[in-house]
């Protein structure tokens, strides 16, 4: 697997030499020796034509781009053979395979891009129909899309799961001063808001980093490690939602109750059990306490204020602070499930480790011997 250096890509990127650049003159330079390779010099520009069409940002893009090229060509490659076989060209025969063609993809719901191909295929198919112009087409086409995705499986952005992980950090750290902002009035609650929107787009671009890593070849060497990451990542969303209901709830309380000390304290300890996860489960970093400890900190505050809460307010009150009260325990249920989430993948990673290192003493051994 090769990795561009970030700083070598960064250097390329000032003029002009950008990574999707890189793969779509590649792609369309190995199709057209592949293709010269095989068929000799007969319809050459099909493979890196189809190279060139078919590469987008990311590899399911590209996988679905080429997928629809293929039906579109396939289609109305059929359609026009069928079609060429009673009538020369013309405009009727054009009408004919253009409404056939395109009638058949819409009725079937193909997705737009097949259907655009599709015509374009119907009316160069029929005029170049003599020389099994459908044939090559479609294998060259083929060859294309194939090469196009090898490509971007293998040159990715450079510590592409380590961008994806940082962002799912910065996300959790996000959180945690995002509910710690719900306690205080003004300013406070602006910078909240804006905390709690800002989250939630780093875990929706961690998600789909992620997700892309899964296409590629990279994430053979960090396949563990992605895949605790994606747990964490989903339930960071689900911490994610919780925050957004409690910011909702404070907003209902009067004011006095949202700035009190004690609703400072309580939401401050829970927000800090959000952040020492972040830490602990996506860095390196220890924090100044250990989550277990904050756990219970966070939990005991919540039920002693609450209790103190019950006997001190009205019925509405207690309502409006109950269910503040609920998605904070929520927050910290969802935490612990993520810990022991965590620690239950941690003995199987190490196992998967050893049994590598194992594998390769042996091969080493046998070597020697």
């Amino acid at each position: 697997m090769k990795h561009m250096q970030e700083g070598l890509q960064d250097r390329l990127e000032k003029y002009g030499f950008s990574l999707y650049m890189i793969r779509i003159t590649l792609a369309a330079s190995l199709s057209w020796i592949a293709v010269h390779s095989l068929y000799g010099d007969q319809y050459l520009y099909f493979a890196p034509l189809a190279a060139i069409l078919v590469t987008q940002g990311s590899v399911k893009a590209s996988f679905e781009k080429g997928i629809y090229r293929l039906i579109g060509i396939i289609l109305g490659g059929i359609v026009s053979l069928v079609v060429g076989q009673f009538l020369d060209v013309g405009a009727l025969s054009i009408l004919l395979i253009m409404l056939i063609g395109i009638g058949i993809a819409t009725a079937c719901r193909i997705n737009i891009q097949a259907v655009s191909q599709v015509g374009v295929t119907s009316v160069l198919a029929l005029t170049f129909y003599q020389e099994h112009y459908v044939l090559w087409r479609v294998a060259e086409t083929f060859i294309g899309v194939l090469i196009a995705l090898l490509i971007h499986m293998i040159i990715v952005p450079p510590k592409g799961f380590a961008k994806a992980k940082g962002l799912a950090l910065q996300a959790s750290l996000q959180l945690a001063d995002a509910l710690s902002g719900l306690s205080a009035a003004g300013r406070g609650r602006l910078q909240s808001s804006d905390a709690l929107a800002l989250a939630g787009e780093q875990l929706k671009h961690s998600s789909q980093q992620q997700k892309e890593l899964h296409y590629t070849l990279s994430h053979v060497q960090c396949r563990g490690e992605l895949g605790a990451l994606s747990q964490a990542t989903a339930h960071l969303k689900v911490i994610h939602t919780y925050v957004k209901q409690i910011a909702e709830e404070v907003r209902l309380l009067p004011s006095h109750y949202a700035a009190a000390d004690w609703m400072a304290e309580v939401v401050d300890a829970t927000a800090e059990c959000i952040a020492l996860y972040g830490t602990t489960t996506l860095s390196d970093a220890e924090g100044e306490r250990s989550l277990p400890q904050s756990l219970r900190r966070a939990r005991d505050l919540q039920l002693a204020s609450f209790s103190e809460l019950q006997a001190n307010c009205s019925l509405t009150v207690i309502r409006d602070l109950g269910a503040v009260f609920y998605h904070l325990n929520r927050v910290l249920e969802e935490v612990e499930q993520a810990c022991y989430a965590a620690r239950s993948a941690a003995p199987q990673q190490a196992t998967a480790e050893s049994a590598r290192a194992i594998h390769f003493l042996k091969k080493g051994l046998s070597q020697k011997a």
